[in-house]
């Protein structure tokens, strides 16, 4: 099965963290709907229940990754989507 592992990200914007007005970030932190791998990239490791075993492998890739390597983001949520997956308002 063709699987897509999303990562909903959270970063900061202000110092104080309160409420959350969705259940992924809180009111003071802005959500970015980021595609982190598919089947198509690493098909001899990446199927539905790799995906959701993965964290470690999604830590990583945070750390490691140019813009969301800072403590200022978070990741909210990770979804494993049975095929291929476009974020909202990526066309």
């Amino acid at each position: 099965m063709f699987v897509t592992v999303v990562a909903v990200l959270c970063h900061l914007i202000t110092p104080v963290a309160t409420i959350a007005p969705d259940r992924d970030c809180t009111a003071e932190e802005s959500k970015i709907v980021e595609v982190v791998t598919d089947t198509d990239k690493d098909p001899e490791h990446l199927d539905f229940m790799g995906c959701q075993l993965g964290q470690a492998a999604l830590a990583d890739w945070k750390k490691n990754h140019p813009t969301y390597f800072k403590n200022t983001w978070r990741i909210g949520r990770v979804m494993c989507v049975p095929g291929h997956y476009e974020p909202p308002g990526r066309a």
